[in-house]
């Protein structure tokens, strides 16, 4: 069974699909505004990705890339196919395809108190079964509070405070008034 990602743009056969699936997948809080999304979905921009098994559509992946450092920043697998091992298949396929650099991730903090907490609970289970481990940071965005995880090495805080100010510019940075901290 093999995994492949193919960038994605307007005129893919699942492009529409993988819109559906990133604002089914995703809480408001997490998402862009849909119109960045459909316009860089729409352009092919970098790392945005399908998933596909043997040309069966499987769910969608958007990336960056800083340095040595693949971002992670939104991945999902359709809900048909959930529970059947492709998340890991996935992973597995990035260690594979990025096997040069470190993949760094964020996953929502737990929290006792938040409604979804259970399922916050098994999304890191999942990340620690594939190989991921927490850095010991958060990051402290302006609606929610976001542990980061990597594969293949370790990180600094520096350096990911300097690669969200890649991301975002340093300008965005301060206008959102992003904070990495260390986990107490």
């Amino acid at each position: 069974m093999t995994i492949t990602f193919r960038a994605l743009n307007h005129r893919d056969i699942n492009y529409s699909k993988s819109i559906d699936l990133f604002f089914e997948a995703f809480p408001k809080v997490q998402r862009l505004p849909a119109w960045i999304v459909k316009y860089r979905m729409r352009k092919g921009m970098d790392g945005f990705y399908i998933i596909c098994e043997h040309n069966q559509w499987v769910g969608f992946i958007y990336t960056k890339e800083y340095k040595n450092i693949v971002s992670v920043k939104f991945f999902a697998i359709s809900n048909l196919l959930r529970s059947n091992g492709y998340g890991s298949k996935v992973m597995d396929s990035m260690q594979k395809k990025y096997s040069e650099k470190r993949i760094v991730l964020t996953i929502e903090e737990l929290d006792e108190k938040e409604d979804n907490y259970q399922q916050r609970v098994k999304r890191k289970a999942f990340y620690e079964k594939n190989g991921f481990n927490s850095t010991g940071f958060i990051i402290r965005e302006p609606a929610e509070r976001q542990e980061v995880f990597i594969r293949g090495g370790t990180i600094s805080l520096e350096e990911v405070e300097a690669m969200y100010k890649y991301f975002l510019g340093n300008l965005m940075f301060s206008l959102l008034k992003i904070k990495v901290l260390k986990i107490k």
